[in-house]
């Protein structure tokens, strides 16, 4: 009863220590998979495994945690922990050209997570929710290659103009469509394995 209360009134207040230790996971996932070498490259491009848990937590967690699991991992990283890709750290990886794609990451959890709750709150077949879950973090893919995008175009560093821009992300669209898929599927079987994760339907 005592545990009950409390779960209530930290999500009154905030997260409650469940939320939070699942955002702590999550987080760490992230920064694990962001050390570890591509799998393959197709010319330049290389198959990165962290941006599959990037779009695995909203899909799992929502929109608010799954945003608050990014910003965890980006301020940890900006702390000066080597999280980042390759084992980077600090403030210049965020201001440095990659560094919309990361911010992307926030506003494209909050627009799967918040997608993949209105569909489980539906109770859709598990192929229909699959199905909604690829949809959503292809939506997160796309905004994560808008920010790049415009990153590349606004940045003194780089100042591009929109064609070279889009010519520098368009080589990595494939590989994150098949990651969004991944993701989706990852999602499916986590959510069935645990349930509580679903939301409350209406």
């Amino acid at each position: 009863m005592t545990t009950r209360t409390e779960n209530r009134t930290a999500r009154r207040s905030g997260f409650a220590a469940s939320d939070l230790a699942l955002i702590a996971v999550f987080a760490a996932l992230i920064a694990v998979f962001a050390l570890i070498p591509a799998l393959f490259t197709v010319g330049a491009v290389p198959f990165a495994l962290h941006l599959i848990i990037v779009l695995l937590a909203p899909l799992v967690l929502g929109a608010t945690r799954g945003a608050a699991t990014i910003l965890l991992y980006l301020l940890v990283g900006v702390a000066g922990l080597p999280v980042f890709s390759g084992g980077s750290s600090g403030p210049a990886v965020l201001i440095g050209a990659t560094g919309g794609y990361l911010i992307g990451w926030i506003f494209a959890a909050l627009a799967s997570g918040a997608i993949r709750t209105a569909a489980a709150r539906r109770r859709p077949s598990k192929a229909a929710f699959t199905a909604w879950l690829f949809v959503a973090a292809l939506v997160g893919v796309v905004i994560i290659h808008a920010f790049g995008v415009a990153w590349f175009m606004a940045s003194p560093n780089l100042r591009m103009s929109l064609g070279p821009a889009l010519l520098a992300t368009a080589p990595f669209l494939p590989f994150d469509v098949v990651k969004a898929l991944i993701a989706a599927l990852l999602a499916v079987a986590v959510l069935s394995a645990f349930p509580r994760l679903m939301p409350a339907s209406r």
